[in-house]
C-alpha cells in the first residue's frame, strides 16, 4: 500500500510538471529552430491526379533530420488564402508522407505547396517550405487570367505570366556520392517490368530516408521542383536556435500529437483555469486523455500513439459542465505576402490536355482494382486496456438491466447510489476498503463515460463482455479506483449514444500510412484486360536500404514516351541525395 501511494504522488508530480510544459512559461530559448523538404512527385497537375509527397524535418543546428517535432504540415493554397487541402504527417526519426487526390472542385489556378511544424510558426512562414503548383482543371471553365489572349498591336505590354512551352525532355543525369542507383536497361517496352538496385556507400547512407518517383515527363514546362541538395546548401539555417516567449509562443511537440482548445463561461465567455478535461477516442483501441486547463483556458492533450478515429468526445470532469463551453483549436494558414507565379495555357496544349484526362477518367474508373491499401493504426497498449478479469455474458444467464447483471455476475464490481439519486459503478480495490471519493474509470466500447447514470438503463442483452481492473490508477492529474470496460455486441455504441455533457468534434488527425499500389504483370495475365493508362508508374516513400541494398521492380504502363526517375532524401548524418535518371518507354 505505501509502494501505491509513493506512485500514485509520482504521478502527480509528473503531471504537474506536464501541465507546467504546456504553458507559455517553458524555457523554448535552446530548441533548435528546424527546416522542412519536400520531395513531390509533380508540380504540374490534373484533375483526377495525385499529388504525391515525402516530409523531411531537419535540425538546423545539426543539420540532420530532426527528433523535436513529431508532427509535420502540409498545406496546399490558392492566391486568397483558401487552403486546397491541410494535412497533419506523423513524423518517424524526422520524416512522413502522404498524398492528395485532386479533385474536379479545384478550379485551374496557381497554388503553392506548403511544409512547416508547429515549432516553425515561431520563426514566420517565410522560414516555411514553399513550392509552386500549378493545376488544370478541364472539367470547368478555365478563367480568362489562364487562357492566351489575342496580342493587341496597340498595346506593347510585355507580360510576366509563364506560356507553358512545349519541353525539352532531354533531362540531364544526375548522381549522388552517397547512394547509387541502377536501371537494369533504360528503354523498355509497354508493360514491361523493370528493375532498379539502390545501395548506399556507408551506414550513414544505409540508415538514412528516401523517396523514389518514376513519372512521365509532362509535353509542357512546369515549376522546377527543390532538390534536397538545394535546399541543403540554400535555405538550411545552420546553427538557429532562439525564439519568442510570451503566450503566442507555439510549442514544439515533441512528444507527439497535441490536439488543443479552449474552454470559456458560456454566460461571460471568459476563459476559465483550472478545469479538468478529457478527450476520448472511442473504438477498439481506443485512448483516453485528461489536461487542465491553465490561466488563459488552454489546455493541451497530448496523443502519443496512432489511431484510426476521425471523431472524439470531448468532456468537462466536473459536476457543474452544463456552466462552460469548450472550442477546439483549428489549424490556420496565414498567406499573406505569399508570392504565386501565373502561367498562360495555349492553344497547342489542347490536344495533350484532351487526352491525358481521357487517360485519368479511364484509371480513375479502374481504381478498384488499383486501390492504396492503408496500414491500420498499430501502437503499444495503454494501462487502461489492460484487464485482470473478463466476463463473457454468453457464458452466464443473461440479465435484462445492467445492474441486475453486475449483481448477479460480476464479481468484485458493485453499484452504489449517491445523495442526488445517480448511480455510480464501484470497482473493489485488491487491498484496503472502497474509497467513495474515488470512482472507476468506465468505458462503453472505448468511449469514456463521465456519469455514469448516463449508462445505467442500457440493455444488458446488448452486453457482448465486461472487463474489469481493481489497481488504482492515475491519468493526467485525475486518479480513478479501477477500470471498467463494457463491450457491446454491435461495436457501435458510439455512434447511437447522446448526451449533453459530451462534445463531439471532428478531428485533424494524421494521415494514414499506406502501401502504395504497384502494379504488376504474370503470366496469369490476370490483368491483361485492364486498361493502363498510369502516368504514374512507382512512388516508394520509405524506401528502406538499411541491408546495404535494396531492388525495386516496377512496370512499365500504356503511355509511351520519357520517364523521369527521381530519388531524394537524406543519410542519417544530414547529408543530402538527389538521383535523377532518364527512361523511355516505346
Amino acid at each position: 500500500m505505501k509502494k501505491l501511494t509513493i506512485t500514485i504522488i509520482l504521478l502527480a508530480l509528473v503531471s504537474l510538471g506536464l501541465k507546467a510544459q504546456s504553458t507559455a512559461n517553458v524555457n523554448l530559448t535552446n530548441i533548435p529552430q528546424e527546416s522542412v523538404y519536400l520531395h513531390y512527385n509533380e508540380s504540374f497537375l490534373f484533375s483526377g491526379e495525385h499529388l504525391l509527397y515525402k516530409f523531411y524535418s531537419l535540425d538546423n543546428v545539426n543539420r540532420k533530420l530532426s527528433s523535436i517535432s513529431k508532427m509535420g504540415y502540409v498545406a496546399l493554397v490558392d492566391k486568397e488564402g483558401n487552403a486546397v487541402f491541410k494535412h497533419k504527417v506523423r513524423l518517424t526519426g524526422g520524416s512522413g508522407y502522404g498524398n492528395f487526390f485532386v479533385p474536379t472542385s479545384v478550379p485551374t489556378g496557381s497554388y503553392r505547396l506548403l511544409g512547416y511544424s508547429e515549432w516553425m510558426k515561431n520563426f514566420g512562414k517565410e522560414h516555411f517550405f514553399q513550392s509552386d503548383i500549378y493545376i488544370v482543371n478541364p472539367y470547368q471553365a478555365t478563367p480568362d487570367s489562364y487562357l492566351e489572349q489575342p496580342i493587341d498591336s496597340l498595346q506593347a505590354v510585355v507580360s510576366k505570366k509563364s506560356t507553358l512551352m512545349p519541353l525539352n525532355t532531354n533531362v540531364p543525369e544526375v548522381n549522388s556520392s552517397f547512394v547509387s542507383l541502377t536501371i537494369d536497361k533504360p528503354t523498355a517496352g509497354k508493360r514491361e517490368k523493370m528493375v532498379l538496385n539502390v545501395s548506399g556507400i556507408d551506414a550513414a547512407a544505409n540508415n538514412g530516408s528516401y523517396a523514389i518517383s518514376v513519372r512521365k515527363i509532362d509535353s509542357f514546362s512546369a515549376p522546377a521542383q527543390l532538390t534536397s541538395g538545394t535546399f541543403y546548401k540554400e535555405l538550411l539555417k545552420k546553427g538557429s536556435t532562439g525564439v519568442k516567449t510570451g503566450i503566442d509562443a507555439k510549442i514544439p511537440e515533441l512528444r507527439g500529437e497535441t490536439i488543443t482548445g479552449v474552454i470559456r463561461n458560456k454566460e461571460t465567455k471568459l476563459p476559465v483555469k483550472d478545469k479538468r478535461i478529457s478527450l476520448s477516442l472511442p473504438g477498439d483501441k481506443y485512448l483516453l486523455k485528461v489536461a487542465n486547463s491553465d490561466d488563459d483556458g488552454r489546455f493541451r492533450f497530448i496523443v502519443d500513439r496512432e489511431y484510426d478515429n476521425a471523431t472524439a468526445a470531448i468532456q468537462v470532469l466536473s459536476d457543474d459542465w452544463d456552466l462552460y463551453e469548450i472550442s477546439m483549436d483549428e489549424e490556420k494558414i496565414d498567406s499573406e505576402g505569399m508570392e504565386f507565379t501565373d502561367f498562360v495555357l495555349t492553344k497547342e496544349m489542347k490536344d495533350y490536355m484532351l487526352e491525358k484526362s481521357i487517360q485519368n477518367q479511364i484509371e480513375n474508373a479502374y481504381q478498384e482494382v488499383k486501390a492504396d491499401a492503408i496500414t491500420p493504426a498499430s501502437h503499444v497498449q495503454p494501462f487502461y486496456r489492460k484487464f485482470t478479469t473478463v466476463y463473457d455474458l454468453d457464458d452466464y444467464t443473461r440479465f435484462n438491466s445492467i445492474p441486475e447483471t453486475i449483481v448477479e455476475v460480476v464479481d468484485q464490481v458493485g453499484i452504489r447510489k449517491l445523495d442526488n439519486g445517480n448511480r455510480v459503478f464501484e470497482v473493489r480495490p485488491e487491498i484496503g476498503y472502497t474509497d467513495a471519493s474515488l470512482l472507476p474509470m468506465v468505458f462503453v466500447d472505448g468511449l469514456f463515460i463521465k456519469k455514469h447514470e448516463d449508462f445505467m438503463d442500457y440493455s444488458a442483452k446488448k452486453i457482448k463482455t465486461i472487463s474489469f481492473s481493481r489497481d488504482k490508477v492515475i491519468l493526467g492529474s485525475q486518479l480513478f479506483q479501477g477500470i471498467i470496460s463494457f463491450k457491446t455486441i454491435e461495436g457501435g455504441f458510439y455512434d447511437d449514444f447522446f448526451t449533453p455533457h459530451i462534445v463531439n468534434v471532428e478531428l485533424f488527425k494524421p494521415q494514414s500510412n499506406k502501401e502504395y499500389f504497384s502494379q504488376e504483370y504474370s503470366d496469369e495475365g490476370k490483368q491483361d484486360r485492364v486498361p493502363d493508362f498510369r502516368h504514374q508508374l512507382l512512388w516508394v516513400p520509405k524506401l528502406d536500404i538499411s541491408n546495404g541494398k535494396k531492388e525495386v521492380t516496377f512496370y512499365t504502363s500504356d503511355v509511351a514516351g520519357d520517364y523521369e526517375l527521381v530519388l531524394e532524401g537524406f543519410t542519417s548524418t544530414g547529408k543530402p541525395v538527389s538521383v535523377k535518371k532518364k527512361i523511355v518507354v516505346r
